[in-house]
């Protein structure tokens, strides 16, 4: 039985399907090694490029045009009229723009053209014997309005234009030595030869206060 066993073939392994499997390449084709680090980094390649292009794209339109104040900048009766946001907050935010005159540039536009420079003020406000000139304004509502622009004590506020620069009576409009005996603007001198007639403008018909809050009675009997 040994030489029997002996005598026999050996029997040879089964082969793994892997190696039975016949080859499917082309004759003369070589097969490329597989590269996966390669293909990654043509993907991250590829996502950069999609990136980049929307990030193009976006630019290109904003680049259209800027548009710095809200659509009710121009509206008085909106909360975002650039006039609330001067007279709560100052002019000081438009000077990136608007220059620090606030004379504007070839693209944007003049505080000048619309209004007497970034106070808001209509043309004319300075000019003696203009239809704005602000000496009539104040003869009509008194100058608690100028405060909140001018300050509480008319001396600059934010707008930092004293009324004192130009007159020594402040909001008033009364000439330097208007309260000086000594002086030949001394408001007496004037009553005594031009009367009260014009004082009235301000201090009411019964001289009692009137829009300047001022009263003759205040200092005389």
């Amino acid at each position: 039985m040994h030489a029997a066993g002996r005598g026999r073939a050996r029997k040879e392994p089964q082969a793994r399907a892997w190696e039975r499997a016949p080859s499917r390449r082309r004759p003369g084709v070589a097969r490329a090694p597989f590269a996966p680090f390669a293909s990654v980094a043509a993907l991250a390649v590829a996502a950069v490029v999609l990136v980049v292009a929307g990030c193009a794209d976006r630019r290109a339109a904003q680049d259209t045009g800027v548009q710095a104040h809200p659509a009710q900048w121009n509206a008085p009766a909106s909360v975002d009229f650039h006039g609330t946001r001067v007279l709560a907050s100052g002019p000081t935010t438009c000077v990136g723009c608007h220059g620090t005159n606030y004379e504007g540039t070839t693209t944007v536009p003049s505080c000048f053209g619309c209004h007497d420079g970034p106070g808001g003020h209509p043309g004319g406000w300075a000019q003696r014997g203009a239809a704005n000139f602000h000496g009539k304004t104040v003869e009509t509502t008194g100058p608690t309005p100028c405060k909140a622009c001018h300050g509480s004590d008319y001396r600059g506020g934010w707008s930092a234009r004293s009324c004192f620069e130009c007159h020594s009576g402040g909001p008033s409009g009364h000439p330097d030595g208007w309260l000086n005996p000594r002086s030949s603007s001394f408001h007496g001198l004037l009553v005594l030869t031009s009367g009260v007639d014009q004082c009235t403008r301000c201090h009411g018909f019964g001289l009692s206060g009137g829009t300047s809050g001022v009263g003759c009675g205040d200092c005389h009997l």
